[in-house]
């Protein structure tokens, strides 16, 4: 890790297992926020910066995906990058989860938390949770959060904010993948998951994504009342 940088204040962390690893996708178009999310400054880091130094302070091998020829900051130390396949590149997350998925599993490992560039207020007592939550129970296949339906929309799932057992996963986000499916959270819905409602989890706001330059505006503002 970058030297002055650790785990958010206030979080406890248990040993870290060499079985958990993460995979961050960097390689959306971020279009509703006008420029790339990676590059965002937040503090004294970019935004990508400080998702990967966050999460692996809960993951031993953190891995970030990107699209072939995308322009990326600096990554903590350890932090791997993968492209997506030049083939399949711009066909949506569940692409990229299968190619930092593939990653992991040549490395064996056997937990993966999935999340994304967006997520500002990421916290590693989040992805700690969905990790040891999974951990916790060999039944399970993946944990992921998930919100309700609200005022006649549909629940909405938390794709990039859960965790998944490898290489189960990796085999069904193939298979999903070679049938043209694109949607991450069709992943939970093949894999035996258990669902977990927001207000249940010891940071709900780890969930918030950060799309437009208000959710940027918001989340600056937020790292300096901390500071």
């Amino acid at each position: 890790m970058t030297a002055g940088h650790g785990p958010e204040p206030g979080t406890k962390l248990t040993t870290v297992s060499t079985r958990r690893a993460a995979v961050i996708l960097a390689g959306g178009e971020s279009r509703r926020m006008g420029r790339p999310k990676a590059w965002l400054p937040l503090g004294d880091e970019t935004l990508l910066h400080r998702v990967a130094r966050i999460v692996g302070a809960a993951c031993p091998t953190v891995v970030v995906v990107a699209s072939p020829g995308q322009s990326l900051p600096t990554l903590p130390d350890g932090v791997v990058r993968v492209d997506d396949p030049a083939e399949r590149a711009g066909n949506g997350p569940l692409v990229g989860a299968l190619t930092g998925m593939r990653t992991l599993v040549e490395r064996r490992a056997e937990l993966a938390y999935l999340g994304a560039v967006d997520a500002a207020w990421i916290s590693t007592e989040h992805v700690e949770a969905m990790l040891a939550a999974l951990e916790g129970d060999p039944s399970l296949q993946a944990v992921v959060p998930e919100s309700p339906p609200h005022l006649g929309e549909r629940r909405i799932v938390h794709a990039t904010s859960g965790a998944v057992r490898l290489p189960v996963a990796c085999d069904a986000a193939a298979a999903f993948v070679e049938a043209g499916t694109r949607a991450l959270m069709r992943l939970f819905d093949e894999l035996a998951a258990r669902r977990v409602a927001p207000s249940s989890l010891p940071d709900p706001d780890a969930l918030r994504p950060c799309n437009t330059p208000q959710d940027h505006a918001a989340a600056q503002r937020w790292i300096v009342g901390r500071s």
